[in-house]
């Protein structure tokens, strides 16, 4: 075996070995593979208690070259007690009193600096043990950033409407008008799909009247289970099921988005009744970018941000005072609020990696980050604009290996070879699947979900799955490993997600109104009971009959449903029923009782709520 290949099995092994184990300990860190994203294992905290003495983790890496001025030093690994004395400096801004607060989902604490850091200095960290401490003396500095000119941002969802602006039909709910979903159609729903939900997260571009944007709910059929509508200025995307604590969550990011592609807003968590847990803003000063948020089993999250820098860009042929987009990815400990870790690509990957160049108008989007994965001690990175995918220690901040790109570290074939991806998940078999856009610019011929087997001597490809309509997303994606082991496909600006089975048959496919689209699509176990009543409303049938409309946002355990009348609203008796018919149940009735209210049963006859009484 050649020198380069025996020492990339080893690097590779090492890396698997950490995933493979953190992943096997328990079915809830079994990755995507078991219908949910990758967590790392609970076993990983007391881990890096036990081995604190040399395995301290420092961020912002000794090195980084764009700190924020808002910046926390943060300390992973080490209980605060056992980190010594912390002294931070600032070449031009001076001592920085402050103090170390503890996080809350692992061993360490941040050192909170009393007052900002000034653009462009060096800071001085030094460390010095004491008694008890479990970590030796240690001296690092690091750079802060000056802040490329904001206003060659462009703003909002907003911006990205065009003169082409046009109308869509939504779905019509006469018990909840507030509603405007889009519609859905499942053209292809054959036997053998996995179980669960289907959730997106709707986003129309250029349409200036009809369906809302917002996370949504579907069952199995494709019928409407939940929606929560955003305003229209807003984007809401990556919507999924995780656990927080135990409990089943939903989670989104929400905010603005930028035309450039990527947002700045804030990440949410709603338990299964739909009431808000949590709202996280990133860290350090900065907002939450929308391409990724990762909840650990800990109590931690996985977020990224995009911050407009300064850079020296000449060696991509830019300017020497030209203005950067680095894709920073956070660990922040959620009880908190603290950063636990944080990784800069700018600093470890060169800029003339990108496939993108510098313009003057806009800050240069040269790594584009959009899918982060813990694994265990390492952290598994896709950058879009470098057709890259990185293995960075959690450690120091170090690529141990980059699959695709201009400096591959596995050998890449025509058919291994993809273009600004999305969704890079390693598994615990050492697969990796991700979502091979081959756009935009247009590269290949058509999008695709993939699934590489990575070596020593290479990577190759298990299993590939392209749409029949042969689509081309020029931006997101998304590739999920079901349980049964078929594939769900999101094919992000293309209106469509898809399930294969692993021999690449087509066995569901949904699709929007075009241009509707969603970033990411999952299938995922979901169980819904909302705080709030069902909803009511009624209309005339003719011949004295009267239709009344039954609907309860979010809710899965309904079977059947009561129609209830009385005199008045203390006295209400049941007049109809009928099975649970979809998100909105219409129930034919012929009652002359002034007030009606709906009343939802579940599988064993059960009340689980009752709609308010209206008069009709």
């Amino acid at each position: 075996m050649p020198q380069r290949s025996r020492r990339m099995s080893v690097i590779l092994a090492a890396s698997l070995l950490a995933s493979t184990g953190a992943a096997l300990a328990t079915p809830a860190s079994a990755g995507r593979n078991e219908g949910v994203p990758s967590r790392p294992d609970p076993a990983i905290a007391a881990a890096r208690a036990v081995a604190a003495a040399g395995s301290l983790a420092v961020s912002p890496q000794p090195g980084t070259p764009d700190a924020a001025a808002q910046t926390q030093i943060s300390f992973l690994g080490v209980p605060p007690a056992g980190l010594g004395a912390v002294t931070v400096t600032g070449s031009r801004s001076g001592h920085h009193p402050g103090k170390l607060e503890a996080y809350a989902s692992a061993p360490g604490a941040s050192f909170v600096p009393d007052h900002p850091f000034q653009a462009g200095e060096t800071v001085q960290v030094r460390l010095r043990a004491t008694p008890g401490a479990l970590v030796p003396s240690q001296h690092f500095s690091f750079t802060i950033a000056v802040p490329g000119p904001r206003s060659l941002l462009p703003h909002g969802v907003k911006a990205q409407a065009s003169a082409r602006a046009k109308s869509l039909p939504s779905q019509h709910l006469l018990s909840r008008p507030s509603l405007r979903p889009p519609r859905v159609q499942l053209s292809k729903n054959d036997p053998g799909t996995a179980p669960g939900d289907l959730f997106l997260a709707p986003l129309s571009v250029g349409v200036s009247v009809g369906p809302q944007r917002g996370p949504m709910i579907l069952d199995p059929q494709g019928h409407l289970i939940w929606f929560y509508p955003v305003n229209r200025h807003t984007g809401a995307e990556n919507f999924q099921a995780q656990q927080l604590n135990g409990s089943p969550v939903l989670t989104w990011w929400q905010g603005a988005i930028n035309p450039l592609g990527y947002g700045q807003g804030d990440d949410i968590i709603l338990d299964s009744s739909y009431r808000t847990v949590a709202r996280l803003r990133g860290g350090n000063g900065e907002r939450t970018d929308l391409h990724d948020f990762l909840i650990t089993p800990q109590g931690a999250a996985w977020v990224d941000s995009y911050v407009p820098v300064r850079a020296d860009l000449r060696s991509a042929h830019g300017s020497q005072t030209g203005t950067v987009l680095d894709s920073i990815v956070q660990e922040i400990d959620i009880k908190t609020g603290l950063v636990m870790f944080e990784w800069h690509p700018l600093g470890h990957i060169a800029l003339s990696d990108s496939y993108t160049h510098p313009t003057t108008t806009q800050p240069w989007d040269a790594f584009h980050v959009n899918s982060i994965q813990p694994q265990g001690d390492r952290v598994v990175v896709s950058l879009r604009n470098t057709w890259g995918v990185y293995d960075v220690s959690l450690q120091d901040g170090k690529i141990a290996w980059t699959l695709g790109g201009k400096h591959s570290n596995f050998q890449m074939g025509t058919s291994t070879r993809f273009a600004y991806q999305h969704d890079a998940q390693l598994h615990a078999d050492g697969t990796l699947s991700l979502f091979d856009n081959e756009a935009a610019p247009q590269v290949g011929r058509q999008s695709r979900g993939v699934l590489l087997a990575l070596s020593g001597q290479g990577a190759s490809v298990v299993r590939e799955y392209t749409h029949p309509r042969a689509l081309i997303a020029g931006s997101q994606g998304s590739v999920q490993t079901l349980p049964n082991g078929n594939e769900f496909v999101g094919w992000g600006s293309e209106p469509y997600f898809s399930e294969f089975t692993p021999d690449g048959r087509l066995i569901l496919d949904g699709e929007f109104d075009r241009p509707v689209q969603s970033y990411r699509a999952y299938r995922l176990p979901w169980t819904g009971t909302p705080s709030t009543q069902p909803a009511i409303a009624t209309a005339p049938a003719g011949a004295g009959q009267l239709r009344v409309y039954a609907s309860w946002n979010g809710a899965t355990q309904v079977t059947s449903w009561q129609v209830l009348a009385g005199a008045d609203p203390g006295h209400l008796a049941q007049v109809a029923g009928a099975p649970y018919a979809g998100f909105e149940t219409a129930i034919q009735t012929q009652t002359s009782q002034p007030y009606l209210a709906v009343r939802a049963l579940d599988a064993g006859g059960h009340e689980l709520a009752t709609s308010p009484a209206i008069h009709r």
